[in-house]
């Protein structure tokens, strides 16, 4: 049985579209991302692991710690990112984090944000307590990769693995 013309350039196009997802999909690569919080008296910790472009800027929502929608506008600048991007956030979204302990995260990185002037900044927030806006920020490097950046908050250092 022959197929229509029609029918053949569904197929063309759908072949074409997949291998354009496929390709799109390639570019990004896992990275791994470690936050180990200090030891603090408080309630389990939300942060919010975010990309921030070279002009300074909010790019995208990495990881969110910290499922409970309702907590999400205590990290302000954070929330007023995401509020305005619009973001899905449901697929990156992960439990809190208790005092002393770590969070591991994989995450999408495209090789093009890599020594290109973007940075991983971790926001925190605890209930009743403070919010710290950059309690964590590292240059997107191949060389920063592995190091142990410290923290200004509740964060006691950030690292990544590439």
């Amino acid at each position: 049985m022959s197929l229509s013309r029609s029918a053949k350039l569904r197929a063309s196009l759908f072949a074409g579209v997949s291998v354009l997802v496929l390709a799109t999909q390639s570019q990004a690569e896992e990275a791994v991302v470690l936050v180990q919080l200090n030891e603090y008296n408080g309630p389990e910790a939300y942060f919010h692991l975010y990309l921030v472009n070279p002009k300074g800027k909010f790019d995208r929502t990495l990881w969110v710690s910290g499922p409970d929608k309702i907590w999400w506008p205590d990290s302000k600048r954070w929330f007023g990112y995401h509020s305005r991007a619009r973001e899905n956030v449901d697929a990156i979204t992960g439990a809190s984090t208790a005092a002393s302990a770590r969070s591991v995260m994989r995450v999408e990185i495209d090789p093009k944000w890599v020594d290109a002037g973007y940075k991983l900044r971790v926001e925190t927030s605890v209930e009743n307590a403070d919010n710290v806006h950059v309690d964590a920020e590292v240059d997107l490097t191949k060389d920063n990769q592995r190091k142990k950046v410290p923290g200004a908050g509740y964060v006691r250092y950030l690292r990544y693995r590439l």
